[in-house]
Protein backbone atom coordinates (compact mmCIF):
# COMPACT_ATOMS: atom_id res chain seq x y z
CA UNK A 1 0.00 0.00 0.00
CA UNK A 2 2.85 2.41 0.74
CA UNK A 3 4.20 1.91 -2.79
CA UNK A 4 0.79 2.69 -4.26
CA UNK A 5 0.60 5.87 -2.18
CA UNK A 6 4.15 6.86 -3.13
CA UNK A 7 3.32 6.50 -6.84
CA UNK A 8 0.12 8.49 -6.48
CA UNK A 9 -2.09 5.54 -7.41
CA UNK A 10 -3.80 5.43 -4.02
CA UNK A 11 -4.80 8.49 -2.04
CA UNK A 12 -7.22 9.29 0.74
CA UNK A 13 -10.06 11.77 0.34
CA UNK A 14 -11.47 12.65 3.74
CA UNK A 15 -15.02 13.80 4.23
CA UNK A 16 -15.72 15.73 7.42
CA UNK A 17 -18.54 17.60 9.06
CA UNK A 18 -17.66 21.29 8.43
CA UNK A 19 -19.34 22.47 11.65
CA UNK A 20 -16.82 20.44 13.70
CA UNK A 21 -13.91 22.48 12.32
CA UNK A 22 -15.75 25.83 12.31
CA UNK A 23 -16.20 25.87 8.50
CA UNK A 24 -19.96 26.27 8.32
CA UNK A 25 -20.41 28.27 5.10
CA UNK A 26 -19.94 25.93 2.09
CA UNK A 27 -20.04 27.60 -1.32
CA UNK A 28 -19.76 26.42 -4.92
CA UNK A 29 -17.73 28.80 -7.07
CA UNK A 30 -17.45 29.15 -10.85
CA UNK A 31 -14.99 31.60 -12.39
CA UNK A 32 -14.02 32.81 -15.82
CA UNK A 33 -10.31 33.44 -16.19
CA UNK A 34 -8.50 34.59 -19.32
CA UNK A 35 -6.87 31.48 -20.87
CA UNK A 36 -3.33 32.86 -20.59
CA UNK A 37 -3.82 33.10 -16.81
CA UNK A 38 -5.76 29.87 -16.20
CA UNK A 39 -2.85 27.79 -14.93
CA UNK A 40 -1.58 30.53 -12.59
CA UNK A 41 -5.08 31.31 -11.32
CA UNK A 42 -5.82 27.63 -10.74
CA UNK A 43 -2.60 27.12 -8.81
CA UNK A 44 -3.23 30.24 -6.73
CA UNK A 45 -6.81 29.18 -6.00
CA UNK A 46 -5.68 25.68 -4.99
CA UNK A 47 -3.33 27.26 -2.43
CA UNK A 48 -6.14 29.17 -0.69
CA UNK A 49 -7.07 27.57 2.62
CA UNK A 50 -10.75 28.24 1.82
CA UNK A 51 -10.61 26.01 -1.30
CA UNK A 52 -11.21 22.34 -0.50
CA UNK A 53 -11.39 21.46 -4.22
CA UNK A 54 -10.27 23.34 -7.35
CA UNK A 55 -10.30 22.33 -11.02
CA UNK A 56 -10.02 23.77 -14.53
CA UNK A 57 -13.15 23.14 -16.58
CA UNK A 58 -14.63 23.85 -20.00
CA UNK A 59 -17.78 25.75 -20.87
CA UNK A 60 -18.92 29.26 -19.97
CA UNK A 61 -16.64 29.18 -16.91
CA UNK A 62 -13.19 27.60 -16.81
CA UNK A 63 -12.37 27.34 -13.10
CA UNK A 64 -14.44 25.63 -10.40
CA UNK A 65 -13.89 25.45 -6.65
CA UNK A 66 -15.60 24.24 -3.50
CA UNK A 67 -15.11 26.87 -0.82
CA UNK A 68 -15.55 26.59 2.95
CA UNK A 69 -15.54 29.59 5.27
CA UNK A 70 -16.37 30.20 8.92
CA UNK A 71 -19.32 32.52 8.22
CA UNK A 72 -21.06 34.63 5.62
CA UNK A 73 -18.87 37.55 6.67
CA UNK A 74 -15.72 35.45 6.11
CA UNK A 75 -17.08 34.34 2.72
CA UNK A 76 -17.59 37.97 1.70
CA UNK A 77 -14.05 38.83 2.80
CA UNK A 78 -12.73 35.89 0.76
CA UNK A 79 -14.71 36.76 -2.38
CA UNK A 80 -13.65 40.41 -2.29
CA UNK A 81 -10.07 39.75 -1.17
CA UNK A 82 -7.98 36.71 -2.13
CA UNK A 83 -10.37 35.47 -4.79
CA UNK A 84 -10.72 38.88 -6.45
CA UNK A 85 -6.91 39.04 -6.69
CA UNK A 86 -6.59 35.92 -8.88
CA UNK A 87 -4.63 36.67 -12.06
CA UNK A 88 -6.78 37.08 -15.18
CA UNK A 89 -10.07 36.87 -13.28
CA UNK A 90 -12.91 38.19 -15.44
CA UNK A 91 -16.09 36.91 -13.73
CA UNK A 92 -17.20 34.84 -10.76
CA UNK A 93 -20.45 33.20 -9.73
CA UNK A 94 -20.91 31.83 -6.24
CA UNK A 95 -23.69 29.74 -4.77
CA UNK A 96 -23.74 29.17 -1.01
CA UNK A 97 -24.96 25.69 -0.12
CA UNK A 98 -28.15 25.91 1.93
CA UNK A 99 -28.65 22.17 2.49
CA UNK A 100 -26.48 19.12 1.82
CA UNK A 101 -28.41 16.03 0.74
CA UNK A 102 -25.44 13.72 0.13
CA UNK A 103 -21.73 13.59 0.95
CA UNK A 104 -19.18 10.91 0.12
CA UNK A 105 -19.69 8.12 2.60
CA UNK A 106 -22.43 9.93 4.53
CA UNK A 107 -26.11 10.40 3.90
CA UNK A 108 -27.11 13.31 6.21
CA UNK A 109 -30.67 12.00 6.33
CA UNK A 110 -29.54 8.74 7.96
CA UNK A 111 -28.67 10.40 11.27
CA UNK A 112 -30.12 12.91 13.68
CA UNK A 113 -29.88 16.60 12.72
CA UNK A 114 -26.74 18.45 13.80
Amino acid sequence: MLELRRRGVLYFDIDYRPSLVNRQRNTMLWASVRPAHLDAAGRALAAHREASFAASTTGPTNLYAAITCESSRALHAYLTGPLAALPGLAHIESAPVIRTTKRAGINPFDRAPE
